[in-house]
């Protein structure tokens, strides 16, 4: 490679566009052409070279030059010596690499490389480019531009007086709130989580009319709120758990963003949860764009976040982990035994067998007792809920005080409990528990918490009782991360789930269910799953999952229409290689993907199960069966005009002379 060469040198690798490939010299020219080749790349409009040799190149689709700062699109490595490529797309990330100096690429003779250096000297003069290592990705460099109270127009850099603002739009933001019959869904949430109950404190951080409020306070629960508009008296007061709910995304001034996420996060004794609309949401037919948003018709502002936008947002700005718990909502703790039991709540199986019918027959054994019997069958349910016998401080307040009425030790009645009880009847849901805080502590490792004195109490004593020791608890999590290597143990488990009635496994032993049934499956394939999930940031938005058994991967599919329609379209997949630790995006939004028998990775007690199991058998009998697992709608409409029929809703109507004969 000459020393004159044109390009871009970082960390020893060159980076060249295309126009200045002539340059190189004839060896490095060649070699590139053949990497070309191998692998089938046409679209790349910039090339890595890479230091050691030429054994591997790279070929970068970046977005087209004439955008300031060109996200990265999509990457292919070549390994030379073995003619293998990798692809990697970057299409559907919602914070993709972007390429600053861009001129450094181009060949001197470029006619636009010095517009383009003129922008980098202006953005070298106002110190935009130091600290380089934070500004590589696009949310990081619309961050570090807000902040400097600048923008980028074409290629020149104009000053923001007053950022994101238009002197001919009023915003009316007061215009956004509505009128609920109902709790909301983060609130919803809350509950559906166990961090809201009757003990609970809630605020309500911009509660609009207050309609949250006055369906917790119906319920029994402490709530007040605050709003600018409709309750600006209101004392902004803490509470255990603070809702933001719908409020940053109707804000058009990052920076008061940021006051209000750390305004209420300061209320917040325990979590704050934060709702947005997100961007495949969206209803942009009647709205304008306006700053980092729309202007919808009622003058109100709508920012319409992206996919993992919102979390990098809430941690650059709290410097908190953000966790989600639902498509535009993220919970952040301010206790940390708060935020660890919610995360053990989402490694927790939800269904567990009934014993209240045995323990009212062992109850009945000492009728010297039977005064006892509604306490003892109480004691029973706590046991039921914690998966073990209770400690006597985990027994609720009533029943303690009936128990002392009766001149009953709390001890001694849940002694009797256990002994009136089938000694076997808590092994089934002490063994699911036990999964339970495996996959958890396992999981656990990706949050760096590993400090036994940091657990709840709860979940202590759950240890002691369960494992004997954190030890024991800690070593039996390792050993569950460690099978994950064993695939034929990943594939028996998938198996037996299978024949369950839970997902669906194929003849390539990879295991699909839908991902409101993984806190469903057994610990292994839990385990599995929530690693790939950890990895991958979350697949909260993602309906689909799919384990590669054999492989070590895991694929989550989000679809557009999942719950409404009886052939889902396909819109992103994500692949997570946990061997290799790679991260692969694919955009499907322009293919007309479509997911076939939807009902084989549901389960019988999940809404719109019947409904879909009866379509997917007239799917079956039309032939989609013989398609796979997805095909695309042109392909749907040949199989079923070659059956005489055509797709009307949820049922397939005949064609041509049989229709008109009916």
């Amino acid at each position: 490679m000459h020393s004159e060469a044109p390009g871009k040198i970082v960390a020893g690798y060159l980076y060249l566009h295309r126009d200045g490939v002539a340059g190189l010299e004839p060896v490095s020219r060649q070699n590139m052409w053949t990497a070309e080749a191998i692998a089938n790349a046409s679209q790349w409009n910039v090339v890595k070279l890479w230091k050691n040799g030429q054994e591997r190149i790279s070929f970068l689709t970046y977005e087209d030059f004439e955008c300031s700062f060109p996200a990265l699109l999509e990457s292919v490595t070549v390994n030379l010596k073995n003619r293998t490529a990798v692809r990697r797309s970057y299409r559907a990330r919602a914070n993709p690499p972007v390429l600053h100096r861009k001129e450094l690429l181009l060949p001197a003779d470029h006619p636009r490389r010095d517009e383009y250096s003129e922008l980098t000297l202006g953005l070298e003069r106002i110190g935009l480019l130091r600290e380089t290592s934070s500004i590589g990705t696009r949310l990081a460099w619309d961050e570090r531009m807000r902040e400097a109270g600048v923008r980028i127009v074409g290629h020149r850099i104009e000053l923001l007086i007053e950022p994101l603002s238009q002197p001919d739009v009023t915003i009316q933001r007061h215009l956004a709130a509505i009128r609920r019959y109902g709790l909301s869904l983060p609130i919803q949430s809350l509950i559906r989580y166990g961090l809201i109950n009757e003990e609970t404190t809630v605020f309500d951080y911009g509660c609009g009319y207050g309609s949250d409020i006055e369906g917790l306070q119906a319920a029994g629960i402490s709530a007040a709120g605050w709003d600018p508009y409709y309750a600006p008296d209101q004392i902004c007061a803490p509470a255990n758990v603070v809702n933001l709910g719908f409020v940053l995304n109707v804000i058009e001034t990052p920076a008061e963003r940021q006051d209000v996420l750390r305004s209420a996060f300061a209320l917040a004794q325990r979590c704050l949860a934060v709702a947005v609309i997100t961007s495949s949401r969206a209803q942009t037919e009647t709205c304008r764009p306006y700053g980092d948003g729309h202007v919808t018709r009622l003058g109100t502002f709508q920012k319409f976040y992206r996919p993992g936008e919102l979390k990098e947002f809430i941690e650059a700005t709290l410097g908190r982990e953000a966790f989600q718990a639902g498509p535009g909502l993220f919970f952040i703790f301010a206790d940390s035994l708060s935020e660890q039991s919610y995360l053990l709540s989402r490694q927790t199986r939800r269904s567990a067998p009934s014993v209240s019918a045995a323990a009212r027959r062992k109850a009945a054994r000492e009728a010297a007792f039977e005064a006892l019997r509604p306490d003892l069958e109480a004691i029973v349910a706590v046991a039921t809920d914690l998966r073990r016998w209770p400690a006597v401080v985990e027994l609720p307040k009533e029943i303690l005080e009936r128990l002392e009425a009766a001149n009953t030790s709390a001890a001694k009645a849940i002694s009797l409990a256990s002994s009136l009880s089938d000694p076997e009847f808590l092994d089934d849901v002490a063994e699911q528990r036990q999964e339970d805080i495996a996959v958890y502590l396992a999981l656990n490792q990706f949050n760096r918490r590993r400090n036994y004195r940091d657990l709840p109490e709860p979940l202590k004593r759950d240890v002691r009782a369960l494992f004997q020791n954190f030890t024991t608890a800690q070593a039996t999590a390792r050993d569950l991360l460690f099978s994950l290597a064993d695939s034929e143990l990943l594939c028996a488990a998938a198996k037996a789930t299978a024949s369950e009635g839970l997902g669906y496994l194929d003849e390539k032993m990879n295991y699909w269910v839908s991902t409101e049934l993984t806190p469903r499956l057994p610990a292994v394939l839990r385990c599995f799953a929530g690693c790939a999930e950890k990895y991958a940031g979350g697949f909260d938005e993602m309906q689909l999952v799919k384990l590669h058994l054999r492989t070590g991967k895991l694929t989550g599919f989000r679809y557009a229409d999942f719950e409404l329609s009886p052939l889902p379209r396909l819109e992103v997949r994500t692949k997570v290689d946990l061997g290799r630790q790679r991260i692969s995006d694919f955009d499907h939004h322009g293919e007309d993907q479509r997911l076939l028998l939807k009902s084989r990775f549901m389960a019988p007690d999940q809404a719109g199960f019947d409904r879909q199991k009866r379509f997917d058998a007239q799917a079956s009998a039309v032939g989609l069966d013989r398609l796979g697992t997805r095909a695309t709608g042109a392909e749907i409409a040949l199989v079923a005009k070659a059956a005489d029929l055509i797709l009307s809703g949820w049922s397939w109507a005949p064609t041509g002379p049989r229709a008109d004969a009916g």
